[in-house]
């Protein structure tokens, strides 16, 4: 070749081509997609503003301030986010009282653990009392500790709209900065190439291809609604989400260490523009040293323990159905019982508890009978519905056997009826709607649950939010609801 002479043959690139996704951001880079790209808000980002304490909560709204000018919300996540709202706020406020609840019984059985210890080396009636009083004040210091040091939740009535804080510092934030939903024509296409994807396991989304009722898509739909955003505008995007999942995230030894390579090219090839992703946490952090806004540094923590604390949290047909329980619950019975919602670290496998003075008076049960484990195919619905007898009743002082009901969440059976491949389908008549479909199949197993002791079990095969059949499901809540409250006032008079 001739000095100076350019090669000839196939072209050549840099290093990096075609590998963008696997650079890390530079200072320079977040600097310049947080003042002129697109900052997109995943919805839990908005929903975990009311699981934090104040202070981080006053941080990352004044971090969001800043970015005012450049955020953006799918109209997926606005969805989202409205549909889980009041849930989240539930949650938060059982948490409470469950903790405080759940501090009874320990405090009962140290104080007759002492009480047995001093008669057995005859201790002094004075010294007892020392440390009965000990024992007392610790307790009474927890309960504090977990009410917080005002006493009084500043989100205690975040479920009325008009008193809610979070909502009240989000709108006119989020002011003409919210996507619009996409054309019918447009949702159709997208859900079908939602279900393309998740059975190829092309990224996001194919994590959650179980959830019901298209909730599955979500992730696609906050996905491709960002997308056309940003090929609209022509910038670069920032996508922050508290979601670790390995359909949104490149993971090394299981640590998130940047956005999927898959998503980088999309967004390259559809927009032209590039994609960066950060946790809550990290965004703090950056944004406080990058542009000057004063955050604590206990935040960053709060906010990293806080999505540890929600991972496997999602919209569920029976995140819904206990939504609705829990509210119909905690209006109709007295206001010393107390309603507890099982489900987290620890807590019970049953869903709520009601409980008086320590006592458990009822239990209810949400029972999908096909996940995590198929009890149809494997003929155990009657065998876990003894274990979940067993579990209430041991919890029992032994005076009476709790009254217990169960909520049958038919929505995985429907979607199993609905699906041609499915190998267990029985009979299935195609003039008849899939929930009925659902109730017929379940029907014989209804006597199981009623000989391992349950007193009513109601089966829901319309929840999801829009159809109609759920006013029929919703109704058998109502009656179950019922039963609970005339046992417990019946219980707590004799």
């Amino acid at each position: 070749m001739v000095a100076g002479e350019q090669p000839t043959g196939p072209s050549s690139g840099g290093l990096a081509d075609g590998f963008e996704g696997y650079l890390s951001p530079s200072d320079e880079d977040y600097r310049s997609v947080l003042t002129s790209g697109l900052v997109v808000l995943d919805t839990n980002v908005m929903l975990n503003l009311y699981r934090y304490d104040p202070q981080t909560r006053a941080d990352l709204l004044a971090v969001l301030e800043r970015l005012a000018r450049n955020l953006w919300v799918p109209h997926q996540a606005k969805d989202e986010f409205w549909r889980n709202r009041e849930l989240t706020i539930i949650n938060r406020r059982n948490s409470a009282k469950e903790a405080i609840s759940a501090l009874d019984r320990p405090e009962r059985q140290s104080g007759e653990v002492i009480a047995t210890w001093a008669r057995s080396v005859g201790l002094p009636e004075e010294r007892h009392t020392d440390l009965r009083k000990l024992i007392e004040d610790t307790f009474n210091t927890l309960r504090e500790a977990v009410k917080g040091p005002t006493g009084r939740d500043p989100l205690a009535d975040a479920r009325d709209t008009n008193r809610d804080p979070v909502l009240a510092a989000l709108a006119p934030l989020l002011d003409g900065r919210v996507g619009d939903a996409l054309p019918q024509e447009d949702l159709a296409k997208a859900l079908k190439e939602a279900d393309r994807r998740a059975a190829e396991q092309i990224p996001p989304g194919y994590m959650d291809r179980d959830k019901p009722d298209h909730r599955g898509a979500g992730d696609y739909l906050v996905w491709e609604q960002t997308l056309r955003e940003a090929a609209h505008r022509g910038v670069d995007v920032l996508l922050v989400t508290s979601d670790v999942k390995e359909d949104w995230w490149r993971k090394v030894h299981g640590r998130s260490c940047g956005p999927r390579p898959e998503l980088v090219a999309e967004l390259r090839q559809r927009a032209g523009s590039r994609l960066f992703m950060l946790q809550p946490q990290d965004l703090l952090r950056i944004v406080g040293r990058l542009l000057q806004v004063t955050v604590q540094p206990e935040s960053e923590a709060e906010i990293a323990r806080t999505a540890q604390g929600t991972l496997g949290e999602g919209d569920t047909s029976r995140d819904r159905i206990r939504l609705y329980l829990v509210t119909a619950l905690t209006q109709a019975l007295p206001n010393e019982v107390q309603v507890r919602v099982g489900g987290s670290a620890g807590a019970s496998k049953w869903d709520v508890t009601i409980e008086a003075q320590g006592i458990t008076l009822a239990g209810i049960w949400i029972y999908d009978p096909i996940k995590p484990f198929n009890d149809m195919v494997t003929d155990s619905v009657g065998s876990s519905a003894m274990t979940m007898a067993r579990e209430l009743r041991g919890d029992s002082p032994g005076q009476f056997d709790p009254w217990m009901g169960c909520l049958v969440d038919l929505a995985s059976l429907v979607r199993a009826l609905g699906n041609e491949s499915d190998h267990w389908r029985r009979g299935r008549d195609t003039e008849t709607c899939l929930p009925d479909q659902a109730e017929s199949t379940f029907a014989p197993y209804v006597e199981h649950m009623i000989s391992a002791g349950f007193n009513r079990v109601e089966m829901l095969s319309g929840i999801d939010g829009v159809a109609n059949a759920d006013f029929e499901s919703f109704s058998r809540v109502d009656q179950l609801v019922d039963l609970v409250k005339n046992y417990v006032v019946s219980a707590q008079a004799n």
